[in-house]
């Protein structure tokens, strides 16, 4: 392996904020601030609040980032991991879904990383290295008659 592919991973490894880990794709590609903020439509200041922890990309809005900054080897599922917080979607789901906060639980407990344990929910349904929290899908009614 090349050094600065390991002195990269090593990075990747120390890295523990979204906003951290996307100024640090962007200066490796050597955009500035407001040379990706026009790219993707927002304001620099928007950006900059992002990379400093300050708020939290959208589903979308982080896709586009990924997009943007995949020359340097960032990837959605990456950079999805890095986020902290539930969206307004899980934390509904989680909220009126019995059970939910005993998987959650389940999860803190185990001790794994979560990237691990998302490898085995892919693994355990068959999916192959899924990008994206997938919604629930709804019970499948039989029609008679």
């Amino acid at each position: 392996m090349r050094l600065t592919a390991l002195s990269a991973m090593l990075v990747d490894m120390t890295t523990q904020h979204l906003g951290q880990e996307i100024r640090r794709r962007r200066v490796a590609a050597g955009i500035s601030l407001r040379g990706l903020a026009a790219k993707l439509g927002i304001s620099a200041a928007h950006l900059s609040d992002i990379e400093h922890n300050r708020r939290r990309p959208s589903e979308k809005l982080l896709e586009r980032i990924a997009n943007e900054l995949q020359a340097v080897g960032a990837t959605f599922a990456a950079l999805e991991m890095l986020v902290t917080g539930l969206d307004r979607e899980t934390r509904e789901w989680a909220a009126s879904t019995p059970g939910a906060r005993a998987v959650l639980r389940r999860v803190l407990e185990s001790g794994r990383r979560p990237d691990e344990i998302v490898r085995a929910l892919d693994k355990a349904f068959g999916r192959k290295n899924s990008a994206k929290t997938r919604k629930p899908r709804p019970a499948v009614r039989s029609r008679k008659g």
